[in-house]
C-alpha cells in the first residue's frame, strides 16, 4: 500500500507562492520583462556596454511595449556613460516624447542637460535643468540633479551667471555660485550681501551646502557714538549710551568679531557736532555713526553725513522731515500706533470707567493717539465727556481743567510726555478732579515718580518694553541691563540698544563696509528687538498690545 501525504491548505498556498517566484526571469531570459531587469541590473553595476545592447534588443524585440519610454532612457543612460554623446541624446529626446508618465519624463530632461554639459554646450544643458520639476524625481535623481547643476554652474561664464534672475529649483544654486567667486575673488561686499540674501530665502543652505571664506572685516574698524554727554541734553545721553554699550558688550560672546566702539562728545555745540561728523566721515576706520539724540542735531549732521557718505542711525529723533534728507540719514522709528487703544480698552473694560475726558498736546503725536483713544472709548460704550488742548511749552492748565472740571469725568487720558504728566496732574488735584489718571508711554520715566508723588498714584499706562513684556527681545535687554547696571532700563537705553543691534547684526553678515551697511539699512523693513517693533524712518507700525503699568506706593509696577 502507497502511503500517501496532504499539505495543510495553508502550507500548499505557501509553497505555490514560492513555486512562482522561482518560476521569475533568469539571467537568459528574453521576455520584455526579463530584459529590463537584466539591462537595469547591469546599469547599476556599472556595465555600460552589456545595459546599452540589452536595452537595444528589447526594443528590437518589443517596440509596442509598454516599456519602450524606460528602455530609451536606460539605453541613453548607458549611451553617456560609454561617452556615446549625440546617441544619448537621441535615446533622452525619444524618451521624453514618448513618456508615458512626468517621472519618465523628466528624468528624460535630466539626462537631456546632463548629456548636452557633457558634449560641451553647458548653458543649453543649464538652461534645460532650469525646466525640471524635481518634484518628480526619486531622491537618488533629485540629488544628481543638484550635483550636476553645481558642477555647470561653476564652468559657465560670469556673464551667463548673472545675467538674468534665476528662479525655479536652481535659484539657490545660481546664488551660492555667485556667492563663491565673489569670495574668490576677493569682493567680500558682495559676497556678504549675495550670502544675506541666501540667508533669506533658504534659511538652512549654508548649513548644508557651507559657506566661503568672506575674508575678516578691515583692521581697526570701529563704530562711533556721537552724543551730548555734557552741555545741553547730556541728561539724555547717559541711558542712550548705556543701551549701546551693553549692545557691544553682549556681541563679543556672540558674534565672530566685533567692532570698536569710540565715544564722542560734542557738548550740544551744533559746529563741534557738524566737525565731528565731518572727521569720522574722513576717517575709513568709522563704518558708521549711532547718533545723536535730537532731530535739530540729526538735521545739523546730515550734510557731513551724506557727503562723507558714512551712515548716521540717531536711535530717539522723532522729525518724519528726516527721512527726506536721502541716503545715509536714518533714524530708528518705534511704534507706537496702538498704545492709546490698549489705555483705553482697559480704562472701559477693567477699570470701568464710562465718563473720560482728554487733555492733550497740539502735536501730531499727542493729537493722534488722542482721537484713537476717543474713538475705542466710544466703540466700546462710554463716553468722552471733553476733549482739551495746550500748546508745547505750556506750564499753566487752567483753561483746560475749567472747561472739563463741571463735566464729571471719572477718567483722564493724557498722552503726553512725563515732563508735562507732572505738571497736569497737581493741577488738577488742586481744582478738585477726582479721577484716575491714564497715559501713554511717554510716561515711562523716572521724572514721573520722583517728582509726581502722591498726585500721580494710581495712574495707568503702557510701556513698550520692560520685564513683563512678551516679547523675548524685551525681555532678554531687560534682564541684562539690570544684571550690569543694577537698575531698570529706560526707553531711550532702548533705543540705543536696537540701534546698535541694527549695525551690529550687520557686521556679523559679513557687511565690513559703509556702502553695505547703507543698503542693509535701506533695506531692512520691520526689525523686531528690545523696544518690539520699529523700523528704519517711515512710519511706526502698530502694535496690537502693550503691557501697561500703574504707579503704586512710587514704584513703577506691571499690572499684567
Amino acid at each position: 500500500m502507497t502511503l500517501r501525504r496532504f499539505l495543510p491548505p495553508a502550507s500548499a498556498f505557501l509553497l505555490l507562492l514560492l513555486l512562482i517566484a522561482s518560476c521569475g526571469p533568469v539571467a537568459d531570459d528574453e521576455s520584455a520583462e526579463g530584459l529590463s531587469i537584466r539591462a537595469g541590473n547591469a546599469l547599476e553595476s556599472g556595465r555600460a556596454a552589456e545595459a546599452m545592447e540589452i536595452y537595444s534588443t528589447a526594443l528590437e524585440k518589443y517596440p509596442a511595449d509598454i516599456m519602450v519610454p524606460e528602455w530609451h532612457l536606460g539605453r541613453g543612460k548607458a549611451l553617456l556613460q560609454m561617452g556615446r554623446i549625440e546617441e544619448a541624446l537621441a535615446d533622452a529626446t525619444e524618451a521624453e516624447s514618448m513618456a508615458l508618465d512626468s517621472h519618465t519624463r523628466t528624468a528624460a530632461m535630466l539626462l537631456t542637460g546632463m548629456a548636452r554639459i557633457a558634449g560641451g554646450s553647458t548653458w543649453s544643458g543649464v538652461e534645460m535643468l532650469r525646466r525640471l520639476d524635481t518634484a518628480q524625481l526619486d531622491r537618488s535623481e533629485s540629488d544628481l540633479a543638484i550635483e550636476v547643476i553645481r558642477a555647470a554652474l561653476g564652468a559657465i561664464e560670469w556673464n551667463s551667471l548673472i545675467g538674468e534672475p534665476a528662479s525655479g529649483w536652481t535659484q539657490l544654486f545660481f546664488l551660492l555660485e555667485i556667492e563663491a567667486r565673489y569670495a574668490r575673488q576677493g569682493d567680500h561686499e558682495r559676497a556678504a550681501l549675495t550670502g544675506m540674501e541666501i540667508d533669506r530665502l533658504f534659511p538652512d543652505a549654508h548649513d548644508r551646502y557651507g559657506r566661503p571664506d568672506y575674508g575678516s572685516p578691515e583692521e581697526g574698524a570701529f563704530v562711533a557714538l556721537l552724543l551730548p554727554f555734557t552741555g545741553s541734553g547730556s541728561e539724555y545721553a547717559e541711558p542712550v549710551s548705556f543701551g549701546v554699550e551693553l549692545a557691544f558688550g553682549m556681541s563679543q560672546g556672540l558674534f565672530r568679531s566685533v567692532p570698536d566702539l569710540v565715544t564722542f562728545d560734542f557738548s550740544g555745540d551744533s559746529s563741534l557736532l557738524r566737525e565731528t561728523v565731518g572727521i569720522l566721515g574722513a576717517n575709513p576706520r568709522c563704518l558708521a555713526i549711532i547718533g545723536p539724540l535730537t532731530s535739530v542735531n540729526v538735521a545739523v549732521a546730515a550734510g557731513p553725513a551724506a557727503d562723507s557718505s558714512i551712515p548716521l542711525l540717531s536711535p530717539t529723533a522723532t522729525s518724519i522731515s528726516l527721512d527726506d534728507y536721502g541716503d545715509y540719514v536714518h533714524r530708528l522709528v518705534v511704534s507706537h500706533g496702538d498704545e492709546a487703544a490698549a489705555v483705553a480698552e482697559y480704562a472701559v473694560r477693567k477699570a470701568g470707567r464710562y465718563r473720560l475726558a482728554v487733555i492733550h498736546e497740539f502735536t501730531s503725536e499727542s493729537v493722534a493717539a488722542a482721537e484713537q483713544f476717543s474713538a475705542v472709548v466710544e466703540e466700546l460704550g462710554a463716553s468722552i465727556v471733553g476733549t482739551e488742548g495746550y500748546e508745547t511749552g505750556s506750564t499753566d492748565f487752567r483753561d483746560q481743567i475749567s472747561a472739563i472740571r463741571y463735566l464729571n469725568p471719572d477718567g483722564i487720558f493724557l498722552p503726553v510726555a512725563a515732563w508735562d504728566a507732572i505738571q497736569l496732574a497737581p493741577q488738577l488735584r488742586f481744582y478738585r478732579i477726582e479721577a484716575d489718571l491714564f497715559g501713554t508711554s511717554g510716561w515711562d520715566d523716572e521724572i514721573l515718580v520722583m517728582q509726581g508723588g502722591e498726585y500721580v498714584e494710581g495712574a495707568v499706562f503702557p510701556v513698550s518694553f520692560g520685564s513683563s513684556s512678551i516679547n523675548p527681545e524685551t525681555a532678554r535687554f531687560t534682564y541684562f541691563y539690570e544684571r550690569e547696571y543694577e537698575s531698570a532700563p529706560s526707553m531711550l537705553a532702548a533705543q540705543g540698544y536696537d540701534a546698535a543691534r541694527i549695525i551690529l547684526e550687520a557686521w556679523e553678515g559679513g557687511i565690513p563696509s559703509r556702502a553695505s551697511l547703507e543698503r542693509h539699512l535701506e533695506g531692512l523693513g520691520v526689525y523686531f528687538g528690545a523696544t518690539g517693533i520699529c523700523t528704519i524712518g517711515l512710519e511706526s507700525i502698530p502694535r496690537s498690545s502693550f503691557p501697561l503699568v500703574t504707579v503704586s506706593d512710587g514704584e513703577i509696577i506691571s499690572i499684567e
